[in-house]
């Protein structure tokens, strides 16, 4: 109904306009101004009539998916037929001449330059019709293939997700087992914990964001099960600003950073190191990661090939949530290696 009614204004308030420049025209040319009234009068109702009847025949048969070719034969055809009733009307009918030129002297030249003239004039509707159809079909195929591309996002995004508990688990489960031989109690302190973890990650699973206080706890529980396996050869703390705990972050994403951390760093020293979990706010970006004792794996190491697995996993979610292709920065200094993850600060 809104489409009909901006529809129909637009309609009646274009053809008035052109109709009352028409009719002052022919007055200023001395036109017997009865007879330029009954001109107006009868071309408003033909340019209304025969611009409604092309769009009823048009609208529905969605002409702009035809070749150019093609459809460039409809607003021609249309056009041609409706100058010729108006040339019939105003210039063969009712006797209107203007002197527009003194060069055109001749009756069929005359009568040509006439009929051009009011082609001419005809055809900005055809051009501002079909030029709105075309925007229409053009934001409409943008919209679907954002919409398609959003979908695939989201299916590969709960792809990724899927990848990570069973990594998480397994991490925790060696844990657990380096333990059950040595220190039974503590191991069964380490299965609850575990069981605690993963409540928590599948509890977060569903979620697209969390804040970052709720998997600060993640991690936190996550290096208090392991320091029970590493004891004296894992340490570790947080610097973590208090005004960036209510911010949003993909969930198990810095459980991830801890997870390498512990992995390929802490776990191949001999004596152990320190993990630090870091997080702050800078300028308009959340900034927060994890540091740890060790060194960065060489580039060709079939060591750093898997260990990248996991954090090709944490990049692409972060290109599928905030379009950002370098969200993480790792580097080595002073023995300690420092993977930082840099997002839009949202609360």
């Amino acid at each position: 109904m809104e489409k009909k009614k901006i529809y129909w204004t637009i309609q009646l308030t274009c053809w008035s306009l052109y109709i009352v420049y028409t009719t002052s025209e022919y007055i200023y040319y001395d036109v017997n101004i009865s007879t330029a009234i009954i001109s107006g009068f009868t071309n408003f109702l033909v340019f209304i009539g025969c611009t409604h009847t092309y769009y009823s025949i048009v609208n529905p048969k969605k002409i702009e998916s035809l070749n150019w070719q093609k459809f460039i034969l409809y607003p021609i055809i249309a056009n041609f037929i409706i100058a010729i009733v108006v040339y019939f009307i105003d210039f063969l009918f009712l006797n209107i001449t203007i002197p527009y030129s003194n060069n055109i002297q001749s009756d069929f030249l005359g009568n040509a330059f006439q009929f051009v003239k009011t082609f001419r004039f005809i055809m900005p509707w055809f051009i501002f019709y079909h030029g709105i159809k075309f925007a229409k079909k053009a934001i409409h195929e943008e919209r679907a293939k954002v919409e398609a591309e959003i979908h695939i996002k989201e299916v590969e995004l709960v792809s990724l997700r899927s990848q990570l508990n069973p990594h998480f688990l397994f991490n925790s489960l060696n844990s657990i087992q380096a333990l059950t031989l040595s220190e039974p109690k503590m191991a069964r302190d380490a299965t609850i914990k575990l069981s605690d973890l993963l409540r928590m990650s599948l509890s977060f699973y569903e979620l697209k964001d969390i804040t970052f206080q709720e998997e600060l706890n993640l991690v936190k529980n996550y290096l208090d099960l392991e320091k029970m396996r590493f004891d004296d050869r894992l340490n570790y703390k947080t610097n973590v600003s208090k005004s960036v705990l209510a911010a949003r972050i993909p969930p198990m994403s810095l459980q991830l950073l801890a997870e390498n951390a512990i992995k390929h760093g802490i776990g191949k020293l001999k004596n152990g190191g320190e993990i630090i979990v870091f997080a702050h706010k800078k300028n308009n970006l959340l900034v927060f990661g994890i540091q740890n004792t060790g060194t960065i794996l060489a580039e060709n190491s079939e060591k750093k090939t898997r260990k990248g697995i996991g954090l090709e996993n944490l990049k692409r979610r972060l290109l599928i949530n905030y379009g950002l292709k370098d969200a993480i920065v790792i580097y080595a200094e002073d023995n300690m290696v420092t993977a930082q993850v840099s997002i839009p600060l949202k609360v």
